[in-house]
């Protein structure tokens, strides 16, 4: 099994982040923690609040305590990661921007104690939004309050969603990523595969996938380094990629290499869980 993780060579070149223009260290040291900071750190925190966004002063709609999440825009200092994880569900159905009705979160559960971290973010270009709540084990649904997404006129395209809890996966806690249906009003109807959406903070040249279930007595490689294939990937322009699981309910790891175009070479990974039909 090929994978793109171990694939990477030692010391890859550097993406260099604002080329000719120098920057602070302490900038490239805040931004990186904001976009890399571990889902479980931000579990532990009794407050939804991610402490390290940095806040626009005198602004309505700056990023604050809201009720039961934290929501608003906030300060990018400099360019992001190469490869981010925006979004990942499995419905998520349009809505109106002039309508009054919430948003609804739901997920299928599975025996864990870990909280629920959900989270959206604007995916449009220079438009810095972010909502961060905190829901119980036990919970299976989320409540949103539509205000302020229909306030900064956020569309659908424009919006990435993710909801991440911890699970023992063969003997190590994880973060995992649950399978979120969106809706405004109606419940979605399942779509029968799952939508990834990734936000390049760089030109990329190909990106490729290894997907594997952890589902049986031992692991079935169900994609080997497959690439996307679109042909193009601009940086700060959100890659959607459809993701087809064929195999039964439980785990499944996700790993997301990237060649870069100016060179060198990005990776990510994320464990799933999939309730099954």
């Amino acid at each position: 099994m090929r994978s793109f993780l171990h694939a990477i060579p030692p010391d890859p070149p550097i993406h260099r982040i604002g080329r000719g223009k120098p920057r602070q260290i302490w900038f490239i040291f805040g931004t990186f923690l904001m976009l890399l900071i571990p889902p479980s750190v931000a579990l532990a925190q009794s407050s939804p609040c991610d402490p390290h966004l940095l806040q626009p002063t005198q602004n309505p709609y700056s990023y604050r305590l809201r009720g039961d999440r934290c929501e608003g825009i906030y300060i990018q200092e400099v360019s992001g990661a190469p490869l981010l994880i925006a979004s990942w569900t499995v419905a998520f159905s349009d809505y109106d921007l002039a309508s009054d009705q919430p948003i609804v979160l739901e997920w299928g559960a599975f025996s864990n104690d870990g909280m629920v971290h959900l989270r959206a973010q604007a995916l449009r270009r220079r438009l810095y939004y972010r909502m961060d709540a905190l829901r119980p084990p036990s919970s299976k649904s989320y409540t949103w309050p539509f205000d302020l997404v229909s306030a900064l006129r956020i569309s659908k395209p424009e919006l990435g969603i993710t909801g991440i809890t911890r699970g023992a996966i063969e003997g190590v806690e994880r973060d995992v990523y649950l399978p979120l249906r969106v809706s405004q009003g109606a419940k979605p109807a399942g779509v029968g595969r799952y939508q990834l959406v990734l936000l390049p903070g760089v030109e990329l040249k190909e990106l490729f996938l290894t997907l594997t279930a952890l589902t049986g007595d031992k692991p079935t490689v169900v994609k080997d380094g497959e690439a996307v294939g679109y042909g193009y990937y601009p940086a700060e322009r959100p890659i959607e990629i459809p993701i087809s699981v064929m195999q039964g309910r439980g785990f499944y790891h996700l790993e997301i290499g990237a060649t870069l175009r100016s060179s060198g070479a990005s990776a990510t990974e994320l464990w799933f869980y999939h309730p099954g039909s």
